[in-house]
């Protein structure tokens, strides 16, 4: 098993300078970055964050970054769902440019991923790269992509996530420990490290 070999030199260039004074305002962002499809499970993000909001912190806000169609069923869905629990300051930016995506990373508390299925999720490997705390449920390749760079939950449950928000918000001793572990994690999938690993099994192939 290879990880995908990512460009990291993409994510020093400048952000969106609109999207960082825009949201450089005290309000603690969460994020979420991804396709607009099922297997997402976005409802579970919003879900947590909406607990979280209510429940511990309402000056928070919630992006869900990637693009959508008004019409697509899913869509629909989330909309109704965010109407249902009556949730505030969630997010949809549709589609957005590189510079803007980077500006969403730069402004970042915290990275929420409630996926169930993934085969890598390059966006944790991002959050990793800015530095942003990450809350992830434990499925498919998450946790082997993530390693120990955040909370790992057990269950879907609002309240379970929105613990692990609570920490990876507030608890600077614990934030310090993942953004240092981050550092370290991120290691695996440089450039060089990638290579020399697609070439090892080539050879051995051989």
């Amino acid at each position: 098993v290879v990880p995908i070999l990512i460009c990291f030199e993409d994510y020093m260039k400048k952000p969106s300078e609109k999207i960082i004074n825009s949201y450089s305002d005290g309000v603690k962002n969460i994020l979420f970055v991804g396709r607009i499809v099922p297997n997402k499970k976005i409802e579970d993000v919003i879900s947590a964050y909406d607990y979280y909001q209510k429940k511990v912190d309402a000056k928070t806000r919630l992006f869900i970054v990637g693009s959508y169609n008004e019409k697509d069923s899913y869509f629909t869905y989330l909309r109704e769902h965010i109407k249902t629990l009556k949730a505030q300051n969630v997010i949809f930016t549709g589609h957005v440019t590189f510079e803007e995506i980077l500006g969403y990373y730069h402004v970042a508390d915290a990275f929420l991923c409630m996926s169930e299925h993934e085969g890598f999720c390059v966006p944790i490997v991002e959050a990793m790269f800015f530095k942003i705390p990450i809350v992830a449920y434990a499925s498919t390749a998450v946790p082997d992509t993530m390693g120990k760079c955040g909370i790992l939950l057990k269950t879907k449950k609002a309240e379970e996530a929105a613990e692990g928000l609570k920490i990876v918000l507030n608890d600077r001793k614990h934030i310090e420990t993942i953004k240092l572990r981050e550092t370290e994690q991120i290691m695996d999938f440089g450039r060089k490290t990638v290579e020399a690993k697609i070439f090892e099994i080539l050879q051995a192939g051989m």
